[in-house]
């Protein structure tokens, strides 16, 4: 997105995720400019002094947060050394209850933000000479690793007044959503970049993330971490300044619309760390399509993971409706002589979706289609070929005669599944059964770890 002139338009971030309030009281900056996007922020963030500080409340930037006039202290980030290799907690102002008691520090109304290295101003004239010769525009950091293939998409957009504001019964409920098909003009793509290269760019990414994001923890020690940025490229070029002589069309701008990050070295197999998609380009479907890059990336890499838990609120909604998804479309390729009785034990669902036998188990129950069908040992499935002129499989439910092993395998976790109720399920829901990530999509080679190529062992 090309940054516009000053006055920024403005975009409503106060709802996502069907109910999503923001913290009024715990905010210390009120909306964000980013290019030419002006939205709301959810939750503080720990910009420095510089940014936060009172030195200069005189600019006319910062007013009294909060419905009362006022906002809660905010965090005072400490940053050691160079790169910033940690933080801690102001504790000023914690009440016998660990809660933080208010003040009056004022909160900033406006953070301007480049689109394309997350440089933070609270003055709007530095933002702006900073935004027109930054050495990173137009340029997006580390490597293309995807580019989803082109084509129709549904999307949930907006329906009716957004929901009132407040608490409890005072609060409204979720605001009302209706589905759209959109036809994707640009390209998407995912980038990797690397903490340990590009610490500035991550250490900003980062701090603009927790405005958006309650539970966020990792600010300056970004070294650890690789970054997978979503990146929109318009299909047609930028329009020629006027004010200039140039009158040929300059190419087109790539976006950072969101991004996830993920542990270089997780003890725990997680695929991912934290996942944000921008306010503005939220309930697009763009959450579902890194969900799937994460989990392609852990079959890739023959590691079965999931994401870092506890998962938000917010997230496990998004989660368990692909898992669902996953799971569903995996089911229903199933090959069953009779739908009302089909027997699956947990792990052969874990082991076909790479999804966590847990979090399976868990999508099962939610979605009501699963009944306990006590443990046995692990059931053995072998692919079949449907048709031989299309040359597409599907895996029976037929139990596969094996030699015995030397021990008795340990049993696993077995449930009874009606694709019916599946069906009605997904029809129920609207959930999509396409794929949300193209495996094709990814550079050849991309982080191809396993042993053998898949439908091999």
């Amino acid at each position: 997105m090309v940054p516009g002139l000053p006055g920024a338009q403005e975009h409503s971030g106060r709802t996502v995720g069907g109910g999503h309030q923001q913290q009024e009281s715990d905010r210390n900056i009120d909306k964000v400019v980013l290019g030419d996007i002006c939205f709301r922020a959810w939750y503080p963030s720990y910009y420095g002094k510089e940014v936060l500080g009172d030195g200069a409340a005189s600019n006319g930037n910062y007013t009294k947060g909060g419905k009362d006039g006022k906002v809660r202290a905010h965090w005072v980030a400490t940053v050691n050394g160079t790169s910033g290799a940690g933080c801690k907690d102001d504790t000023n102002g914690v009440n016998a209850h660990g809660r933080r008691e208010r003040d009056s520090t004022p909160m900033l109304e406006r953070l301007y933000v480049c689109p394309s290295c997350f440089k933070y101003s609270k003055e709007l004239v530095t933002w702006w000479e900073h935004v027109r010769v930054c050495d990173r525009r137009g340029v997006i950091p580390g490597n293309k690793i995807y580019v989803h293939p082109k084509g129709q998409r549904k999307i949930t957009v907006p329906s009716g007044p957004p929901p009132k504001p407040g608490r409890g019964k005072r609060a409204s409920g979720g605001q009302k959503v209706v589905e759209e098909v959109v036809q994707d003009q640009g390209e998407w793509s995912v980038w990797e970049v690397d903490g340990a290269r590009d610490v500035l760019f991550c250490q900003n990414l980062s701090l603009f993330a927790k405005l958006f994001l309650d539970n966020k923890s990792v600010f300056f020690d970004v070294t650890g971490f690789n970054y997978f940025l979503l990146v929109y490229t318009p299909s047609t070029p930028s329009p020629t300044d006027p004010d200039t002589e140039v009158t040929e069309a300059m190419p087109a701008r790539s976006q950072i619309v969101g991004f996830f990050s993920k542990e270089k070295m997780s003890w725990d197999n997680n695929n991912l760390a934290c996942i944000l998609i921008f306010p503005p380009w939220q309930r697009k479907g763009l959450g579902a399509l890194l969900m799937g890059v994460s989990y392609e990336i852990s079959r890739r890499e023959g590691v079965m993971g999931g994401p870092e838990k506890p998962i938000s609120d917010l997230g496990k909604k998004g989660y368990k409706r692909f898992w669902a998804g996953e799971i569903a479309r995996w089911l229903l390729s199933l090959n069953v002589e009779r739908e009302e009785e089909m027997v699956v034990d947990v792990n052969e669902c874990s082991q076909a979706t790479w999804i966590a036998p847990d979090d399976c188990l868990l999508v099962l129950r939610e979605m009501g289609v699963a009944q306990n069908a006590g443990k046995g040992p692990p059931r053995v499935r072998k692919k079949i070929v449907v048709g031989e002129e299309s040359g597409v499989t599907a895996l029976t439910s037929a139990a596969v005669g094996v030699a015995a092993p030397a021990t008795e395998p340990e049993e696993v976790q077995r449930v009874r599944i009606s694709q019916q109720a599946v069906r009605a399920w997904i029809l129920k829901n609207s959930v999509s059964l396409e794929r949300t990530c193209d495996p094709a999509g990814f550079i050849e080679g991309y982080a191809m770890n396993l042993a053998e190529e898949e439908g091999e062992s």
